[in-house]
Formats: structure tokens, C-alpha cells, sequence
């Protein structure tokens, strides 16, 4: 990387909730390890709830790695004027925090917290930084929240070109997307000049890994009607992208090529549709488990499993994606079934011989699918071997934050007047 790393300090931005489980696993595990290298660490969030006990542990945990913790409070509705409002206070929180923490540069996380960034860098004279999670405007469309051809759409669409070709640099997770902004015409031309790094959502090797206990002496705890079944796990939320009736379509394929074949769903929220849809197609709990857990169980219920399982509406937003729960299934040794269409997900998995992708949601493609699942995690130890080592290779926390200090290096050293 070349000589000494400049002295630095940063302010986060994200729209999320620090205490939800997407900043739990994707924003403080990162910040943890630029603070131990010595960069300095502030980050603002937006939270629903009041602060509570949990919250107090995550104040505590924070001041013990040295990172400031600023906490705004969400609005939810009405849904534009609530989101202006809570723009205009975070430039006013966020500048304030910015000019006491003296931060060299503004990182935002997503769009929403970017228009606050770029504002809050342009008032104070500082860098920022665009993490882009997802194209905003093409995910509310493909999502079927707003029209292409609709007033909002085309407003935020015009706002995140302009806030990519203004970042100081841009991140983001795929090389899909990355080749999408960079060679396409998206940004009419523009995307050669964006400074556009890829870090995909990364994993705390440590943490998501085998523990001493063996497989069946977690079945027996978490799952203990599938002992000695071969069983698929889903975690997370459902949400509008993810598919679980498809998931589902699939264990009844499976089930024909695995006899005994069973499924965990691990979530917090969206159980009840699980059940219902699970119900719909002649399931029972005797097939799928529908169930939830603390995010510190995470690899506990992953290392009592045979295989994981997403499934994801494969649209032009999606490019984007790279989930969490990609890295903890691999990180645990867990081959996975997955759709194509997934950022670069589909290339990581048959470059590694990791898993199985479903090119088309048909019996036919499941049924060949659930052969080769089968098949690679009968392998054993060279099966845990090779995903353990995509995650090592691809996902792991500690490469993750190097690719940030990389990304704010890049920043400091570019001339000064961008803006």
C-alpha cells in the first residue's frame, strides 16, 4: 500500500438503526477495526426505538473501542416530509459532529444518509465518502413502490448520479455493479471517472465459524425434530427481494432427491407469511421449522445445518446485492443454493465448487440442484474446506476493513477542489 497511512478521522452516516442487525454486522464490525488501526471513529444513526438497555450495552461497547456514538430519531410518516425532516437535522447534527470530531471525511452509507454527507463535506470543507448499498430508485421500482415513469423515481434517480459523480470515491459491493456504472450508460458516460472501490459484505471469521460442539449436538439444541435429517437454513429477514415461497417450492423438489430433506427458517420478522405459505403447499413442522434467534446464536444454528438457502428476485437492482448471509453460510462450511442474478454470488459459488445455482424457479432446476447440494456436502471436511476458504479469500472482516482505510488513503491523497 506504500508508505505510512495519514492520520484521519471519520464520520459514519447511516439511516439505520445502530442497534438493528444490519449495522450490527455491516457498520460497527468495521468501524471496531478502523478504530484499532488507528483511525479515528464517529457514527450518527437514525433510530426507531428509545434507548433502552440494549442500546446502553452498544453506547458502552462503542466508548470501549474508542468510537463516538451520535443517536437521532427516525420518522417514519408521513414518508416524504418525515424523511426532508430528518435530512435537514441530520446536516445539523452531523456538521456539528464533523467540526468536534474533526473528521477528515464523511462516509455515508446508502443515499438517503449520502445527501447529508455531501452536504455536511461541502459546508465543512471535507471528503466524502458514497458507500452505495443498492441503487435506491431502481430498488423502490423494482419493488414496485415507484413508477419509472413517476415524479419520485426520476428525482432520486437524478440525485444519486449527481451524488456518485460528486463522491470523493464510491464503494460498492459487486463487480457486477461496479462494471454496470463504469461501462454502461447509466451515468452518460460519466462513470469513468468515479474513484470506485468494491468491498462485498464481509464476515467476522472468528465469530461465524465451527464450534467445539458437533454438528448433531447443535441440531439436538436448536433443531432436535430434524436430528439426522439432511437440513437446509434460511436466515434473516424476508422482506420484499427474498422468496420464500420458491424456497419452499424447492424442499418439496429436494425432498424427492434427498428423502427426509427438512428446512429452518431463522427470522425475526415475516414468520407468520412463512407459515402460512408453508402450510399452503402441504407442509407441516415436521418439514419446516419457522423460528427466531438472537444474532449471537447466528453460528450455532448455521454449524447444525447440511446447507444454506436464499433465493432472491433476480431484477436490475439486485446487481448490487451481496447478503450477509452469503458470507456466514460459506464462512460456517456450508455449501448453498442460490439463484443467478445475484451480484457476483453465482460466480463465487461455481469458482469454488460451493454450492449449486438455480438458473430458473422449476421443479427441474430444483431437483438438480438439490443432487449437487447433495453431493458436495457428502464430501465432508473437502466441502467445509472449500467454502471455509471462499469466505477467507472473498468476505473476510479483517480484508474488508483494509479495503476502507485503502478507500479513505485514495481520498487524502487526491488534489483538493473536486467540488
Amino acid at each position: 500500500m506504500g508508505g505510512p497511512r495519514p492520520e484521519m478521522n471519520i464520520l459514519f452516516i447511516t439511516y439505520n438503526g445502530a442497534t438493528e442487525p444490519l449495522i450490527r454486522s455491516q457498520g460497527i464490525p468495521y468501524l471496531k477495526g478502523l478504530s484499532r488501526n488507528g483511525i479515528g471513529c464517529a457514527i450518527m444513526s437514525f433510530e426507531k426505538s428509545r434507548p433502552d438497555a440494549a442500546s446502553g450495552r452498544l453506547e458502552e461497547e462503542l466508548r470501549a473501542s474508542g468510537i463516538k456514538w451520535k443517536r437521532l430519531r427516525y420518522h417514519k410518516s408521513p414518508s416524504l416530509p418525515a424523511t426532508v425532516f430528518d435530512i435537514l437535522t441530520g446536516i445539523a447534527a452531523g456538521t456539528k459532529l464533523a467540526l468536534s470530531q474533526k473528521a477528515d471525511i464523511i462516509h455515508a452509507r446508502a443515499t438517503v444518509p449520502a445527501v447529508m454527507a455531501y452536504l455536511i463535506a461541502l459546508l465543512t470543507r471535507k471528503k466524502f465518502v458514497y458507500d452505495e448499498r443498492g441503487l435506491m430508485a431502481e430498488e423502490y421500482a423494482d419493488g414496485g413502490i415507484w413508477k419509472r415513469d413517476g415524479a419520485v423515481y426520476r428525482a432520486v434517480r437524478r440525485i444519486e448520479k449527481f451524488l456518485l459523480v460528486k463522491a470523493d470515491a464510491v464503494v460498492v459491493l459487486t463487480e457486477n455493479i461496479r462494471k454496470f456504472l463504469v461501462e454502461g450508460d447509466y451515468l452518460g458516460g460519466g462513470g469513468s471517472g468515479l474513484n470506485i472501490h468494491v468491498i462485498p459484505c464481509c464476515v467476522d471469521l472468528d465469530k461465524f465459524k465451527r464450534p467445539a460442539e458437533g454438528k448433531q449436538a447443535l441440531r439436538e439444541k436448536v433443531a432436535p425434530g430434524f436430528a439426522g435429517r439432511f437440513m437446509f437454513i434460511y436466515t434473516g429477514s424476508i422482506g420484499t427481494w427474498y422468496m420464500p415461497s420458491e424456497m419452499l417450492d424447492f424442499l418439496v423438489a429436494a425432498k424427492e432427491e434427498i428423502p427426509g430433506a427438512c428446512m429452518i427458517f431463522v427470522t425475526h420478522i415475516d414468520r407468520e407469511a412463512v407459515i402460512r405459505q408453508r402450510d399452503e403447499k402441504g407442509l407441516t413442522d415436521r418439514d419446516v421449522i419457522v423460528t427466531g434467534a438472537e444474532y449471537d446464536r447466528m453460528p450455532e444454528y448455521l454449524c447444525a445445518a447440511d446447507a444454506g438457502i436464499f433465493f432472491i428476485r433476480p431484477v436490475l437492482s439486485k446487481r448490487s446485492s451481496c447478503p450477509i448471509k452469503f458470507a456466514e453460510y460459506l464462512s460456517c462450511g456450508l455449501p448453498v443454493v442460490i439463484n443467478s442474478g445475484i451480484g457476483d454470488t453465482a460466480q463465487t459459488v461455481m469458482e469454488n465448487s460451493a454450492g449449486a445455482v438455480v438458473n430458473g424457479f422449476s421443479r427441474t432446476e430444483y431437483r438438480e440442484a438439490a443432487r449437487r447440494i447433495a453431493s458436495i456436502a457428502a464430501e465432508g471436511p473437502e466441502s467445509y474446506k472449500r467454502c471455509r476458504n471462499a469466505a477467507e479469500s472473498g468476505f473476510s472482516l479483517g480484508s474488508g476493513v483494509e479495503k476502507y482505510m485503502d478507500v479513505y488513503d485514495s481520498v487524502l491523497k487526491k488534489r483538493k477542489g473536486k467540488r
